[in-house]
C-alpha cells in the first residue's frame, strides 16, 4: 500500500469511528457504509481494526457497533484544557434560559468549526445543530471567528473563490478576509441566513488567559428572534458567557478554582 493509500484508508477509519461516535443508537455495516460513502467490504474491514483496538464493540444479538472502552479510556488521560463542554454548559444553559436561543460551542479545526455541545432553544421550531457537526468556515458565525483569531494557515488554506451553502454565502475570499477584519474590531461574528436560510447566527471567541483561542460559542436563531444586527441584551450576554468560559478554563487549567 502506498502513502496515498494509507492515508485514504486512515481517514476512512477515522470517519467511520467518528460516525459511530455521533450517531444516536448503534449502527449496522450497510447504514455505516451508506453514511460515509465506502463499499461495505471496506467498511467490515475497518470495522474489524476498530474492534481489535478496542476502539469499537459490537452487540453479540444484534451485530450494532458501538464506542468502546479503550475510548473512555484515553478521555480520561486528556488534559483539563480539553474538558471546555464541561466547564462551559452549565454558563451556556444560564445564558439560553436567559434569552431563549440555542447555544452552541464549538472547536476548531482546519477544516470547520467542530460543535462539541449545544443546548437547544425553547422556542418552537428547533435549530438542527448537534454535537459532532461541522459548520462551515466562511459561512457560519463561529467558523467566521476561528478564521479571524485562530491559526493564519487556515485562512490562508481557504481557496479564492468559495463554496455557496446558501445564496447568501459570502464567496469571495478578498470580501471574506475584509469582513473578517470587521469581526476583530467588533469581537464577533454574524451569519445572516448564510448556513441556512431563515436563521442567523451571532458567535464570538473563547480566549484562555493567554491570549489563546479556546473555541467559540454561538447564539443561533431564527431572523426574527436573531435579528441580522444583534440586540444589545443579546450582545452583551454572549461577551458575558464568552468571557465567563474563558476565566472557568484558565482557573481550571492552572489550578485556582481548586486552590479557592
Amino acid at each position: 500500500m502506498d502513502k496515498v493509500d494509507t492515508v485514504r484508508a486512515a481517514d476512512s477509519c477515522l470517519r467511520i469511528l467518528e460516525r459511530i461516535a455521533f450517531a444516536e443508537s448503534p449502527l449496522g455495516v450497510t447504514q455505516i457504509a451508506a453514511d460515509v460513502g465506502i463499499a461495505k467490504g471496506a467498511v467490515f474491514k475497518h470495522l474489524r481494526t476498530l474492534l481489535e483496538h478496542g476502539m469499537i464493540v459490537q452487540d453479540p444479538f444484534s451485530s450494532l457497533y458501538t464506542l468502546g472502552p479503550k475510548l473512555w479510556l484515553m478521555a480520561q488521560r486528556a488534559p483539563a484544557g480539553a474538558n471546555l463542554a464541561e466547564i462551559a454548559l452549565p454558563l451556556m444553559r444560564a445564558t439560553r434560559d436567559e434569552l431563549g436561543v440555542a447555544v452552541v460551542l464549538s472547536m476548531p479545526t482546519p477544516r470547520s468549526a467542530f460543535v462539541v455541545a449545544t443546548l437547544p432553544s425553547n422556542q418552537p421550531i428547533e435549530i438542527g445543530v448537534r454535537p459532532g457537526g461541522e459548520l462551515s468556515l466562511h459561512s457560519s458565525a463561529q467558523g467566521k471567528v476561528l478564521l479571524a483569531f485562530g491559526p493564519p494557515a487556515i485562512l490562508a488554506s481557504l481557496p479564492e473563490r468559495l463554496a455557496p451553502v446558501t445564496p447568501k454565502s459570502v464567496l469571495d475570499k478578498a470580501a471574506l478576509v475584509a469582513e473578517l477584519e470587521e469581526v476583530r474590531r467588533l469581537g464577533y461574528a454574524t451569519a445572516p441566513e448564510e448556513s441556512l436560510l431563515g436563521i442567523n447566527a451571532v458567535a464570538a471567541p473563547i480566549f484562555d488567559a493567554q491570549g489563546g483561542l479556546l473555541g467559540s460559542i454561538g447564539l443561533i436563531a431564527s431572523i426574527q428572534h436573531l435579528g441580522t444586527a444583534p440586540s444589545e441584551d443579546q450582545l452583551r450576554a454572549l461577551l458575558s458567557l464568552t468571557k465567563a468560559i474563558g476565566q472557568r478554563g484558565s482557573s481550571v487549567q492552572d489550578g485556582s478554582e481548586e486552590r479557592g
